[in-house]
């Protein structure tokens, strides 16, 4: 089934992924990215409304998305492994991007929101609090997994500071 149902020329994502879910801070905005092997058209026109909740805890910055037939994705944030780190932090305002890429590496499904003052600020917060924290070595990754192993994705909601719709 294809990704889009318009006649529009297929869009495609920039760059080449593995099958799950990631994200990066490029280009301004944080980029939230599901590859999976297709999207259908039904599973797409269930999207009508997504919840992301920025999660922080343990400093361990979390974005879990949810909606339609999309279950519960977690994405972690290091700040301090943010190539655009001092670029971020001094923003004023956060874009955000959620990309639904199948296997061709066609985009199915893309959403942007830039957050206002208040939501954008209770994420720069936080994300400073990050930056000053003084991980050993892997230790944050084995904080990530402890989280992981002891969480799942819906789960790490209580530690929410911040719900968006999108």
């Amino acid at each position: 089934m294809s990704c889009y149902t318009s006649p529009m020329k297929k869009e495609k994502f920039e760059y080449d992924i593995d099958f799950g879910a990631i994200m990066d801070y490029v280009d301004n905005r944080f980029l939230l990215v599901i590859k999976d092997e297709k999207w259908t058209d039904y599973e797409l026109s269930l999207l009508t409304q997504m919840d992301l909740n920025f999660c922080y805890t343990q400093d361990i910055a979390i974005f879990v998305l949810e909606g339609g037939s999309i279950d519960s994705s977690d994405f972690y944030f290091n700040v301090q492994d943010c190539d655009w780190k001092e670029s971020l932090l001094n923003s004023e305002l956060v874009d955000i991007e959620v990309n639904l890429v199948d296997k061709e590496n066609d985009i199915c499904w893309k959403k942007k929101k830039t957050l206002n003052k208040a939501q954008s600020r209770t994420i720069l917060d936080l994300l400073e609090k990050q930056s000053k924290v003084e991980f050993m070595p892997n230790e944050y990754d084995v904080n990530v997994e402890g989280l992981q192993s002891a969480y799942e994705p819906f789960e790490l909601l209580k530690f929410s500071k911040l719900a968006i719709k999108f």
